[in-house]
């Protein structure tokens, strides 16, 4: 199964540049307990700079995680380093459910960031900056 995603026109934090184009998905968490009840769907960022997921504080603390009592660690974004606390989830994607652990915190200024760790490594991916688009293909291992 192949999945075509446009990119997104998003505004930019700094005046000079106004707006820049990202390719996104919709995506929905949860507990990793089967049954658990999911997020709102929101937009995650397909990132290729990240190492793993990353997800606002504040979707982790609307499904039930207690963040501070995640395992605390430290990103290096383009803002700077950045405090994160690690939690298994099951990150729903288009093509199905990924279990995964992934990090949360207060301080990312979007909804989400799909990372090399728990998202690229579920997936072919060809970023097509000329179409403004991307495909995925859904990697199944055995």
């Amino acid at each position: 199964m192949s999945l075509k995603v446009p990119y997104k026109k998003y505004p930019t934090p700094y005046a000079a540049c106004g707006f820049y184009y990202s390719a996104s998905l919709p995506v929905s968490i949860a507990l990793p307990a089967k049954n658990s009840p999911r997020s709102k769907r929101f937009d995650a960022i397909i990132d290729s700079g990240a190492s793993s997921c990353i997800f606002h504080a504040g979707i982790g603390r609307a499904i039930g995680l207690d963040i501070e009592k995640g395992e605390p660690t430290q990103t290096l974004g383009i803002a700077g380093p950045m405090e994160i606390y690690l939690h298994d989830i099951s990150l729903h994607v288009p093509g199905g459910i990924i279990v995964t652990r992934a990090g949360f915190s207060d301080g990312l200024p979007i909804a989400g960031l799909l990372g090399m760790t728990g998202f690229f490594e579920n997936f072919r991916i060809a970023f097509d900056p000329t179409a403004l688009r991307c495909e995925l293909e859904r990697i199944y291992k055995a």
